[in-house]
């Protein structure tokens, strides 16, 4: 015998968030902003070279 035949939903909650507005976060972002390629790509050659010195680290490559 299953226990799921027996399951029902919950009614929904009909009271509004008491978030107050002050302490929602708001994000409000602009795509507009120039890019310093430069920097991105020596930000990612450090993430690459992190990672790459992790010792968990596994190149799935090496598989056999």
């Amino acid at each position: 015998m299953s226990l799921l035949n027996y399951l029902e939903f919950q009614q929904i909650d009909s009271s509004p968030d008491d978030i107050p507005e002050a302490h929602r976060h708001q994000d409000a972002i602009s795509l507009d902003e120039p890019v310093d390629e430069d920097q991105l790509e020596n930000f990612w050659d450090k993430v690459i070279t992190d990672i790459h010195n992790d010792p968990d680290w596994f190149n799935f490559t090496d598989e056999n």
